[in-house]
């Protein structure tokens, strides 16, 4: 018997269950296997304390995406309990659950415990205090004589546990156990314990269509496949820690195409300081991804969201997890762990019927090898030799690296002295993919002076940065920085150095009569530029107020109505200024009345210069009518001119004569003679 739960791993790998030896769909070599759906409830995919899965026997999701069973890997004799693709891809194992314990035989039967653990077992004549019996499970007896299991007796609906012959007269009960205590349900469970108590449980296994095997009871998932990733990683999988649980989902390769056993590879996520996600031959470290951003992972531009799927990043008191989140259910994707490591993110093309690769990430990449230019050092593939030292630092041994071993890394240029805060600076270092976080301290609500202070406060500290892309959060460095990389990333990386190495570094001497050249630079060239605008705007003023009347004539008279040209008008225009002094600045008392295109002001108006204007009249008692154009009436500026022109050639002793017109700015205004009602 074999127990799985928590060190159950999936797998990836080609199978077809299939009753003869046939091909699998990539050429991997042959596979055997028996296929025979069994309908032992009324959805096919559950299974619960009163069903099992014998070799042979699949479920199958509910949206059929994924089927359930034992196989043959490749060219293995040894049977696996797995899940893989139906839908689409036939065939490509996605979870093994006995990967590094295979049974050598075809009698294999997968079961739920009453304590939520899936156990293989095979046929045999004994229950030891981990196991048990559920109605409809029997255990025989060696010879082959008795048999063990739940029934109904007669016509009756209650159920017993009894022993009773199979190889001679199947079925004549010769002990009942509860013979005094009948079920009334199906769900009878014996479990052998040190007070033999019977107990009834409601435990189910369901196979979801997201390719995930949970155990429930009732509602509540107590165990679920994603918990345990192999080499395949599914949208919904999440990799990183369970920290109430002590759950730690780490992806694990295959061992061969023929062994689903874990495999020399394993990527998992690192919650020392800021956590990052890693992958490992063995004990030696090959590729770091991360640290987080706030939108993928730092060095990652790849994993950028798409259509097809976004990134979530979880940290809490409870979870520190990864996961891709599926966008759109019509597109299906997987991410494959291949036994040399290489990480290959793939969708399925209805139209081809094949997976096509979009994203392939190999431990052996240039710049990739977790610390390849040591401490210090940052990587760019596309230069040679790959490796160099950050600005202000030096090779530490330079004679290994003209060798072409970058290991050793740098130091720094100039040494730095924990004493003397004044003496250091940092310097910023931009497009590069952040270093190892492992021995980093963080922070979400600082900003990114406050992470300065909080750097300068500490000795040990050896660089700062924004712990999200956002301009949030503060990342602090205490050690040597490893595993730089030239990236195309927008997050700056602030590194502590002798204030010597800065480029804008001054003696304090210096820096003092520069500061003071700088204020007095900076105070001048402001009072310059006040008395500059102060005499613009002077002149400005001036010429606007000598011009502008003159200009509105001369636009006036220049102006064209049809087809040539009209006579000048020989009228004066006057300032809106002097409109509103006639009118006493268009005072109700001097409103005679309104019209459709406006109100009409009675006023006093002088064309002699030099002559006052009292209470709205002319010292020689002249008086005038002002027809002020409505602001809402819908005659325009060239209607305006075009009466003004008609109005000045037809002058008439009937008429009232026109004596000038007001144009400024959104006003127009018309000023007649004023003639009192008879």
């Amino acid at each position: 018997e074999s127990d799985f739960g928590a060190d159950s791993e999936c797998g990836e790998q080609e199978v077809i269950p299939g009753k003869a030896v046939m091909p699998d769909l990539n050429g991997r070599g042959w596979i055997n296997g028996g296929h025979r759906l069994i309908k032992f409830s009324n959805a096919v995919d559950t299974l619960s304390p009163t069903e099992h899965i014998r070799d042979g026997d699949t479920i199958v999701s509910s949206g059929g995406m994924f089927e359930m069973g034992f196989f043959n890997p490749g060219n293995s004799k040894n049977r696996y309990l797995g899940i893989w693709y139906k839908k689409v891809s036939y065939g490509t194992v996605v979870w093994v659950a006995n990967r590094d314990r295979p049974l050598n035989t075809t009698s294999g039967i997968l079961k739920v415990s009453s304590n939520a653990i899936l156990q293989l077992v095979s046929v045999v004549d004994t229950l030891s205090p981990t196991e048990h019996i559920r109605d409809g499970d029997t255990i025989v007896s060696s010879g082959g004589m008795f048999e063990m299991g739940f029934f109904n007796p007669g016509n009756s609906k209650n159920r017993y546990l009894g022993i009773w012959y199979k190889k001679v007269s199947y079925g004549t009960v010769v002990w009942v156990a509860n013979r005094d205590r009948p079920l009334n349900t199906t769900s009878g469970i014996l479990q052998v314990s040190n007070n033999g108590i019977l107990q009834l449980v409601s435990v189910v296994a369901q196979l979801l269509d997201n390719g995930n095997l949970v155990i429930r009871e009732g509602s509540r998932i107590i165990w679920q496949s994603f918990d345990y990733p192999g080499d395949t990683y599914l949208p919904g999988m999440k990799i990183g820690s369970d920290l109430s649980r002590g759950i730690d989902r780490q992806w694990t390769t295959w061992k061969s195409l023929d062994d689903p056993s874990p495999g020399q590879y394993v990527i998992w996520m690192d919650t020392n300081g800021f956590p990052q996600i890693f992958e490992k031959r063995g004990s030696v470290l090959h590729m770091r991804f991360g640290p987080w951003n706030g939108v993928r992972y730092s060095g990652m531009p790849s994993l950028r969201e798409s259509p097809i799927f976004g990134n979530k990043f979880v940290i809490n008191e409870k979870e520190i997890y990864y996961q891709l989140e599926e966008v759109d259910s019509s597109v299906v994707m997987r991410m494959y762990l291949n036994p040399e490591g290489v990480v290959t993110r793939m969708i399925w093309i209805d139209r081809t019927q094949s997976w096509l690769s979009i994203l392939a990430v190999a431990p052996t990449d240039s710049g990739s090898p977790y610390g390849l230019c040591g401490p210090y050092g940052t990587c760019n593939s596309k230069n040679f030799p790959i490796c160099s030292c950050l600005d202000g630092f030096v090779p530490k041994r330079a004679k290994d690296w003209k060798a072409g071993d970058w290991t050793s890394g740098c130091e720094l240029r100039t040494p730095l002295e924990c004493g003397d805060g004044n003496a250091i600076g940092f310097k910023r270092v931009s497009g590069v993919k952040l270093p190892d976080t492992r021995s980093s301290r963080y922070n979400l609500s600082m900003n990114l002076w406050e992470c300065e202070m909080e750097c300068r406060r500490h000795c040990e500290c050896t660089a700062y940065a924004n712990l999200y892309v956002i301009g949030s959060g503060c990342l602090l460095w205490f050690d040597n920085l490893m595993d730089i990389r030239e990236a195309d990333e927008t997050q700056d990386l602030y590194i502590r150095m002798a204030l010597s190495e800065l480029p804008s570094f001054t003696t304090p001497e210096s820096a003092s009569n520069k500061k003071k050249n700088m204020i007095i630079a900076v105070v001048s060239t402001l009072i310059c530029l006040v008395l500059i605008g102060l005499t613009l705007a002077v002149y400005a003023s001036m010429k606007k107020s000598r011009s502008y009347l003159k200009g509105r004539v001369h636009d006036f008279n220049e102006d064209t109505i049809g087809d040539g040209p009209e006579e000048d008008v020989d009228l004066p225009s006057f300032s809106l200024s002097t409109i509103f002094k006639s009118t006493n600045n268009f005072s109700t008392s001097n409103k005679l009345g309104e019209g459709g295109f406006g109100p009409v002001y009675k006023g006093g108006f002088s064309q002699n210069p030099g002559k006052e204007l009292i209470g709205g009249v002319l010292d020689d008692g002249r008086e005038i009518a002002v027809k002020q154009l409505s602001k809402s009436s819908r005659q325009g500026l060239d209607e305006f001119k075009n009466e003004v022109r008609c109005i000045a050639k037809l002058q008439h002793r009937n008429l009232v004569k026109l004596l000038g017109y007001c144009i400024e700015g959104d006003e127009t205004m018309l000023i007649y003679e004023f003639m009192a009602n008879r």
